[in-house]
């Protein structure tokens, strides 16, 4: 004589293992989707860096020459280490305002790719007045 099982515990029926299909491919999906999203902010964290990095360059070749002789630049092409290049993805400007008689306020930015708002740096800079 042959005992057979109670319906309920024969095993798993072919509707949840489609269920459970679907549910991990949903799991996978928004996986692959997070690690899309966090490939594309890696990218854009890096070319915001190079711009800060360029920006903050320029900030000190401004700042080693002399007062006397600064003057606003307008929008220049540059490469990711900041020299002027036709093909260079980053926009560099600069803008020298006299907020007195002795001091210079120095501004310059940097634009990049996919950015919003460009990279902004101001500093100061004393110019001796003349004896």
């Amino acid at each position: 004589m042959t005992v057979h099982p109670k319906r309920s515990e024969r095993g798993f029926t072919l509707i949840s293992v489609m269920i459970a299909i679907i549910l991990l491919n949903l799991g996978l999906l928004a996986l692959v989707k997070t690690q899309g999203v966090l490939a594309r902010s890696q990218v854009d964290t890096a070319t915001r860096a190079t711009a800060l990095a360029i920006a903050q360059g320029y900030v000190e070749v401004i700042r080693s020459r002399n007062p006397a002789t600064l003057a606003s630049e307008g929008a220049v092409q540059v490469d990711a280490e900041g020299q002027p290049s036709a093909s260079g993805v980053f926009v560099r400007s600069s803008t020298v305002t006299s907020d007195a008689a002795n001091l210079l306020r120095v501004i310059v930015n940097v634009t990049y790719p996919r950015g919003t708002q460009p990279i902004t740096l101001i500093t100061l800079i004393y110019k001796p007045t003349a004896p």
